[in-house]
């Protein structure tokens, strides 16, 4: 088993007296250390944009030589990270210690007592991501542990966090994080344990816009719908998520929930996602590997797999380098299997983000282990929630997604029993910023009064638009079914006929077009368009079964 994660408190004393305690005064963003590989002159770059965007000090960047690979052992671990990393701190005063001048059994520098003063340690992409499983650096006691946990590999960022620490820390398994669910952690494990995160993603140009539009975030608000998929393999996962959810929707956002085994695809609703956690596919898939998917800055995406994060630099593997590729901006996952209980907690992590909490606290609240599988990609000092509702609301809403403020406005009127105002409130903003969104809202809320020629006069917007951008055309086409369904087919079936015309269907969208909208197309007399509808789903039918599965159905008969 691990030692303490503390040194004993005679030494932090005797620390203190051998040196002034360093000063937790200087604002947040001047106590960020930037970590940089040197190798990677793209590193350095992008840790000096950054800090630029962000006004932390250029003094605060570190750079050091590492290799350029994602995946390192131990021993690169050790010898171009740890050690090097440690002196640097040590020599620039983010860290006061007591050196022991002895090292453990992987190599690193012991200390006796260590004091940080770091707000937040950022790695930048570059740095490398995770360490390899060594089994002959597996220590003789650890046979006391479960198997599952003989493990020596992980995250580097989590290896990172206890850099301060002042005790023999194995590598092998895991520690747990004083900071934890723990809204009063003790001033000492403040000043010991360092809260990181990671700037890291597919590409240079990916980093940045992240960095950019973290900041655009903050100054606008979070603006978009919530989107939670549970249906996964175990009850505690969806319970999280789910839990996650009922606080998106306390804080008024809309929000949809898919329950059943299948998984959110294009079939579902999905424009605008500012908030998106989902679970439990090993990789990103339809609308998250869209390059053409419009996501709101500063979006928060998170998919609960134990190899979301086995790299980050791939659009196509994993999960966290999609996630960045496609504009979120706070995402989180494992580099390696950590086991269910001992991943993120994406309920804690959205609840201290809610409470106006920044990315760097919300990950070290909902994280329960270091020295694991943990890392966060994001800007540790972006606070999501900076901007209440009201103060948005103050805003000019003018920008792409600033209806969906109007929504959040909506529903917390409708909260509060008053639907007549939450109505009221939504058709004053769309005359200033129509969107098919509100439109749809609004109908629905007539809907619910009662009111269809009110409800038909909102609808009626969409026939002035004549392309649906891929995350707006499963609400067109909710649209259409309920000019339908209020006798509107006419106008129904041509939407239906853009949404069919659409470039870049996925199938499964495809399939349900042709199939519903060929009863629209029949109903006004459109016989030949529902007849060619028809046939061309039959295809796509036949085109998605697998092969040998009809002979197969024929051979089990």
């Amino acid at each position: 088993m691990k030692a303490r994660l503390i040194a004993s408190y005679w030494l932090v004393l005797a620390l203190t007296v051998l040196a002034p305690l360093l000063s937790l005064e200087a604002h947040e963003k001047d106590r960020v250390v930037i970590l940089a590989n040197a190798a990677d002159p793209d590193s350095v770059r992008l840790a000096q944009y950054y800090a630029q965007q962000r006004q932390i000090p250029e003094a605060n960047i570190i750079s050091l030589a590492m290799p350029t690979e994602e995946t390192i052992s131990i021993r690169q671990y050790v010898d171009q990270i740890h050690n090097p990393l440690l002196a640097a701190l040590i020599d620039a005063d983010w860290m006061q210690a007591v050196r022991s001048g002895q090292r453990d059994a992987y190599g690193r520098e012991l200390l006796q007592a260590a004091l940080q003063r770091m707000s937040y340690l950022v790695t930048v992409r570059g740095v490398p991501l995770r360490i390899a499983h060594d089994p002959e650096l597996i220590e003789a006691d650890a046979v006391s542990l479960p198997e599952q946990f003989r493990v020596n590999g992980g995250s580097v960022d989590s290896e990172l966090a206890l850099l301060a620490a002042a005790d023999r820390l194995s590598m092998t398994a895991f520690l747990v994080n004083p900071y934890f669910e723990n809204k009063t952690t003790p001033q000492r494990e403040w000043l010991v344990g360092i809260r990181v995160s990671r700037l890291d993603g597919p590409s240079v140009a990916a980093v940045k816009r992240l960095i950019d539009r973290s900041l655009q975030a903050e100054e606008f608000g979070l603006q978009g719908r919530a989107y939670f998929d549970t249906g996964g393999p175990h009850e505690l996962g969806d319970t999280w998520i789910r839990a996650a959810g009922e606080l998106a929707q306390a804080a008024y956002f809309d929000t949809d929930f898919e329950s059943t085994k299948r998984k959110l695809d294009h079939r579902d609703r999905l424009d605008a996602p500012a908030i998106y956690m989902g679970w439990y596919a090993p990789r990103a898939y339809g609308p998250w590997r869209d390059s053409s998917w419009h996501v709101p800055p500063g979006a928060i995406g998170f998919h609960l797999h134990s190899f979301s994060a086995t790299t980050v630099r791939s659009v196509t593997k994993a999960w966290l380098g999609p996630l960045v590729q496609q504009g979120y901006c706070a995402t989180f996952g494992n580099v390696y299997e950590p086991y269910l209980q001992f991943t993120h907690r994406p309920d804690l992590f959205l609840e201290h983000l809610l409470a106006g909490g920044t990315f760097g606290e919300a990950i070290a609240y909902s994280t329960p282990r270091w020295s694991w599988m943990g890392v966060a990609i994001g800007d540790p000092l972006y606070r999501p929630f900076k901007l209440s509702l009201s103060d948005q609301l103050e805003l000019p809403q003018s920008t792409e997604f600033g209806s969906y403020v109007t929504l959040r406005e909506v529903r917390r009127l409708q909260s509060e029993g008053d639907t007549a105002a939450a109505l009221d409130f939504a058709r004053v903003e769309f005359m200033k910023q129509p969107s098919l969104a509100l439109a749809y809202e609004i109908a629905q809320l007539h809907e619910q009064r009662a009111e269809p020629e009110k409800a038909l006069s909102a609808l009626k917007l969409v026939r002035y638009l004549s392309i649906f951008p891929v995350d707006e055309r499963v609400v067109a086409q909710r649209v259409a079914d309920l000019l339908h369904r209020y006798g509107e087919s006419q106008l129904a079936y041509d939407v239906y006929a853009k949404l069919i015309g659409s470039q870049q269907n996925a199938k499964v969208l495809q399939l349900r077009l042709l199939e519903e909208g060929a009863a629209v197309a029949a109903t006004v007399g459109a016989l030949a368009e529902a007849s060619q509808w028809s046939l061309q789903a039959k295809q796509l039918k036949q085109a998605a079964t697998p092969k040998g599965s009809r002979s197969q159905a024929r051979s089990n008969k």
